[in-house]
């Protein structure tokens, strides 16, 4: 297997752009390589990366990088600066590491793996798939969601935002939130996130009418000057705005509160949104951005060291696909090496893989030998 990548490691956006192809440039490319017998059996396009899987014995790069200069609009000696080419074992490899997200700009991020199966599926539809890419790909896409059942890779939260909605989320056993600042950065990432709770609802302040059109229709919108009227219904508060100026203070609050109930506050700017003193007020509990990014750094650490378990388990899978390749390889050969051993001592064979094989080939074939004595 052959692969060609464009990657967020070494292009950036404006570059990856000019590759992000759209179905019909998709199969437009890979029936211009057709054309040249060049077998290009799956394009993975997302917004970090793009990659082109080949099979084949030997890939002819010189007949490739004109296509894709065509299509890109790049002139054909720049791309080198651009493009990385995998090959063998280190195509597979990284194959691996994509779908499971461990190759991603987000450390574990979960999309990547559906964005692997839809350019699989789109593969199988248009039939470009040989025996070995479909045999890889499925082996990758398996390895990944083990990955996602063994460990915890892609459901620790590494963003503040993520973990901001996660705290409001887990509050209560249903939690509606008032959030000021929806349309932010900061804050249209967290209620991204919010939405993403089936137990959570939400109500969004907005300063002017010109964001009311772009969120979804489960949030409810009222406008900013009525921020303390809806106060008393929420369970937590969130506010992530760019305000100079305090956009919830502690006195105001207190005198919008009437319902005994625990609260939550939680402050995602800077500088901050919500009084400090609005943390002394009774049943409420206050956050602000330090302690979700000391979490989310702290979550960051811990993904890292996850990540090596993942490695772990794709060097096991990996290698079992490689024993699976090798041995259809072989298939074609069987009845003859089966006629060999049944006329000749089998510590003839023995003898020959002494001769031929390394150290560490003959030591493991020894090793399958000695557990076939001891189950004789």
């Amino acid at each position: 297997m052959y692969l060609f990548s464009i990657h967020y490691r070494n292009a950036p956006v404006e570059i990856r752009s000019r590759f992000a192809f759209s179905e019909a440039e998709r199969r437009a490319l890979k029936a211009a390589l057709s054309e040249q017998n060049i077998p290009l059996r799956v394009i993975l396009c997302t917004c970090n990366r793009t990659e082109l899987y080949f099979s084949g014995d030997e890939i002819p790069t010189a007949a490739i990088l004109p296509v894709l200069a065509a299509f890109s609009g790049m002139p054909q000696d720049g791309l080198s600066d651009f493009l990385r080419m995998y090959c063998g074992d280190a195509a597979l490899r990284h194959l691996f590491r994509t779908a499971c997200g461990a190759d991603s700009m987000i450390l574990g991020e979960d999309e990547i793996l559906r964005q692997v199966k839809e350019a699989y599926a789109e593969a199988a539809e248009q039939e470009q798939l040989d025996f070995e890419t479909n045999a890889v790909f499925q082996a990758a896409i398996a390895c990944a969601k083990r990955i996602k059942t063994d460990t915890a890779l892609s459901s620790t939260p590494v963003s503040a935002a993520t973990i901001a909605a996660n705290e409001a989320a887990n509050f209560a056993e249903q939690v509606h939130v008032l959030m000021i600042g929806a349309s932010g950065q900061i804050g249209s990432a967290v209620l991204k996130n919010l939405l993403a709770h089936k137990n959570v609802s939400v109500t969004v302040t907005q300063r002017t009418k010109g964001h009311i059109s772009l969120l979804p229709e489960a949030v409810r919108c009222i406008p900013y000057a009525d921020r303390y009227a809806h106060a008393d219904r929420a369970d937590c508060i969130i506010s992530a705005t760019a305000s100079p100026h305090f956009t919830v203070t502690a006195k105001q609050l207190a005198g919008a509160l009437h319902t005994q109930k625990p609260r939550l506050l939680i402050d995602l700017a800077v500088p901050q949104d919500i009084e400090p003193a609005a943390a002394a007020l009774d049943g409420i509990r206050y956050l602000s951005i330090d302690d979700f990014e000391q979490l989310a750094q702290e979550n960051r650490s811990l993904r890292e060291s996850i990540a090596v378990q993942a490695e772990h388990i794709i060097a096991e899978e990996t290698d079992e696909l490689k024993k699976k390749l090798i041995y259809r390889e072989l298939l074609p050969e069987m009845p003859q090496i089966s006629r060999y051993l049944s006329q000749h001592d089998p510590l003839l064979l023995i003898y020959k893989m002494k001769a031929d094989a390394d150290s560490r080939s003959f030591a493991q074939l020894a090793e399958v030998l000695r557990r076939i004595a001891r189950e004789a």
